[in-house]
């Protein structure tokens, strides 16, 4: 029986047969004919946008999905090329992007070498000899583009997961549906994947809009111990704050500097960054119920309203206890870098930049707030990159520099296991003297540890 063939409830629309085609390929007709044997009517799959199966709709629906499934990438949770796709055409509608003259090149490694000179005075952490670039957008998007797919792979695989997942329990109702289900699976993960590739190249192209360097999210973007700076974004930011542009290119080039220090010097922080989004991810689940609710208004016809939707997060997972976990050892390790590097960069402009005072605060406040870039991102893609207690790591870490002396301060970097908590920013003031206990304790356990193998030798 073929999908043209008429049934108890008359023929299929020829716009509905040639989706259910571009999705079931060779299986189409056997698959829909063992749904119809049990009982449930194939165009019930496209209804979820309040339209039923109008020519108009499904003609709109079947050019999208030849679109996704012409660029699908089997095997790949998120369709990287779609994804670099939608990056740089983000980025560009978003206005122009002039290519980086030879002068602001030469302007940013002028600029780096000046922050780096007063970095040695206040930090014990080397420079990193690593390359200094003058980027475009479109230039920070490849230059991060690595990263990135570290980043946002462990989620998308992660939500992929958790939404076939979601498919074979509602299959489990309709046995005649679970075999659809089981021939469509691959080309199904294929077409998140685009969908995935979609999201997150929009979120980058529009991140890449409004970033000064590579390290403005508190993660390390870039190639190993480079540094840089988008002069054409610095410009009109220092345009829009009425600052003079030298300063803002000094203050944030120092902190590009004092991030990317940080980042060399303390080999196990990339990396225990990441872990934390890979715990986040691990925890990924999909709210059925929110789902259907937002598809049910999705006009599928109107092409706006399918990218506003992406970008307001139709597919965006649901929040777990053990998420909110990763996401708060995430937020208090984003909030020690942010905090450190404030204080080091401030420490370095100080009696230099008329405007520190200004420019500190107003770095402060684009961070704990989130710019609109990373807000988008969190919206996409579902994960909040904000340090939310950067200012009470600031107060920590000035706290151990005036106690004690900067090189103290860079000691405590030496292993994750005796860097502050999340409690300890919660009452900074405190901190040496909680910490001073500790050690005190571990101290003391080690002495009970030696004296009992002491006594096993006599």
């Amino acid at each position: 029986m073929s999908l043209e063939q008429p049934h108890s409830e008359g023929s299929l629309p020829p716009e509905l047969i040639q989706i259910l085609r571009q999705l079931l390929g060779d299986q189409a007709d056997s698959a829909i004919e063992a749904m119809r044997q049990d009982g449930f009517d194939p165009s019930k799959l496209f209804e979820s946008n309040g339209q039923g199966t109008d020519p108009a709709s499904m003609s709109a629906l079947a050019s999208q999905v030849a679109d996704l499934m012409a660029s699908s990438q089997p095997g790949q949770s998120v369709n990287w090329d779609l994804a670099k796709d939608a990056a740089r055409r983000t980025a560009a509608a978003a206005g122009a992007d002039p290519v980086v003259n030879d002068a602001e090149i030469d302007a940013v490694q002028n600029v780096m070498r000046i922050a780096d000179l007063w970095l040695d005075e206040v930090t014990e952490f080397p420079a990193t000899g690593g390359p200094v670039l003058a980027l475009s957008a479109a230039q920070w998007i490849e230059h991060t583009w690595d990263q990135w797919q570290v980043i946002t792979t462990p989620i998308a695989e992660s939500t992929t997961k958790a939404m076939t997942g979601m498919m074979a329990q509602q299959a489990m109702e309709h046995p005649g549906l679970s075999q659809a289900l089981d021939e469509v699976t691959p080309m199904f993960r294929s077409l998140i994947g685009a969908l995935f590739g979609i999201q997150i190249g929009q979120a980058i192209g529009t991140v890449s809009r409004d970033v000064f360097g590579l390290s403005d999210i508190g993660l390390a973007l870039g190639p190993p111990k480079a540094m840089a700076q988008l002069p054409s974004t610095i410009k009109k930011f220092a345009t829009d704050l009425d600052l003079p542009d030298a300063e803002v290119r000094l203050f944030l080039a120092i902190r590009e500097a004092a991030h990317a220090r940080l980042f060399s010097s303390v080999p196990w922080l990339k990396d225990n960054l990441f872990a934390s989004v890979e715990a986040y991810a691990a925890g990924i689940s999909i709210d059925l119920e929110r789902m259907e609710t937002q598809m049910r208004q999705l006009d599928l016809s109107d092409a706006e309203t399918v990218r506003h939707a992406l970008s307001s997060g139709v597919f965006a997972p649901a929040v777990s206890p053990a998420q909110k976990a990763a996401l708060t050892r995430l937020e208090t390790a984003l909030a020690l870098v942010e905090g450190w590097v404030d204080v080091v960069a401030s420490a370095a402009g100080q009696n230099r930049l008329p405007s520190l005072a200004a420019l500190r605060e107003l770095v402060r406040r684009r961070r704990a707030v989130g710019g609109p870039a990373e807000q988008t991102f969190a919206g996409l893609v579902g994960l909040e990159l904000r340090p939310r207690q950067a200012r009470e790591a600031a107060k920590l870490w000035a706290g151990v520099t005036d106690q004690l002396s900067q090189a103290n301060r860079e000691a405590i970097w030496a292993h994750p296991d005796i860097m502050p908590t999340t409690e300890d920013l919660a009452e900074p003031d405190s901190y040496l003297e909680r910490r001073a206990e500790r050690q005190a304790k571990d101290a003391a356990v080690d002495a009970e540890i030696q004296a009992f193998f002491e006594a096993q030798e006599d």
